[in-house]
């Protein structure tokens, strides 16, 4: 039976990039179908940016997209692959199962990924795909990240996403009406702290996706903005921001106070500029320093 979905994998994958005359909509029907029917346990691609392996769950919404897409965060991942070279240090905040992890560590090989992953159950899928792929230049650390240390509850969202599938990449430090169960107690830290204590003296590009903790979490990383000036990949919500008590324009005016140039990621992996009273509810944005 999962030969099915490889079959129907060699169709999804040029169709979905094709415009004006339906395939979208088809190539969605299978992704939703198999979210229903596909197996619990995980099929294994080898082409995922290239030659990596990824273990793909269908009935989780990031799995299925990798799955029958190609990836979840294309348009990011063009981005970053660009912009690193082959000794590059890049952080991975909200690292989830590995889409950017297991995608830079081939980018990077005489560099290193450290991937932040507080979850334990999508650590260990994480883990689970570094292992596939042998690599070697992969750090995995399990805290997440925030402006004091301590421990706190991570929520996450108990129903299933629109789409019939289950969205694994929703746990965020700061409970909503949507997010209210609370998942496990994890650790916390200050980013300045970690790489500290890991000895690591630079840093080239830093994503986050952290559900509202992205400026908490950069407050807690101000020694390595000034003395590093890494690049910033990251998501902005409307909703995750107020969940964490500020407005996406909070967010990006600090940034811009702290020497930022910021723009607004778009299809095809391009990027205009950006304005705070230009936000939407949701973008994502790279910050370039200036």
């Amino acid at each position: 039976m999962t030969n099915v979905y490889y079959t129907l994998r060699r169709f999804t994958r040029p169709a979905y990039r094709i415009r004006g005359i339906g395939l979208g909509r088809l190539c969605e029907f299978v992704r939703r179908w198999a979210a229903r029917h596909a197996p619990h346990s995980p099929l294994v691609i080898n082409d995922f940016r290239g030659n990596a392996k990824f273990n793909c769950f269908l009935r989780e919404h990031m799995g299925g997209q990798i799955f029958f897409r190609g990836s979840y965060s294309g348009d990011q991942l063009t981005i970053i692959e660009k912009l690193l070279d082959a000794d590059s240090v890049f952080l991975d905040i909200g690292a989830n199962q590995g889409e950017f992890s297991i995608a830079i560590a081939k980018t990077v090989p005489k560099g290193r990924v450290i991937a932040f992953e507080p979850v334990s159950e999508y650590r260990q899928r994480l883990l689970e795909n570094v292992k596939l792929n042998n690599y070697r230049n992969v750090q995995v650390v399990p805290v997440a990240l925030g402006e004091q240390e301590g421990n706190l509850p991570i929520y996450d969202e108990p129903k299933l996403f629109f789409d019939g599938t289950r969205n694994e990449g929703l746990p965020t430090l700061f409970a909503s009406e949507s997010r209210h169960h609370a998942r496990e107690v994890v650790p916390v830290r200050r980013l300045d702290d970690v790489l500290r204590d890991l000895e690591v003296p630079r840093v080239n590009l830093i994503k986050l996706d952290i559900e509202g903790a992205e400026w908490i979490a950069l407050r807690g990383a101000v020694n390595t903005l000034a003395t590093c000036r890494p690049i910033l990949i990251l998501e902005i919500g409307r909703d995750t921001c107020r969940a964490a008590g500020y407005e996406p324009e909070a967010l990006v005016n600090w940034l811009e106070g702290a020497g930022y140039r910021i723009e607004k990621i778009v299809t095809g992996g391009k990027t205009q500029p950006i304005r705070d009273a230009s936000l939407e509810d949701f973008q994502n944005v790279i910050a370039y320093p200036t």
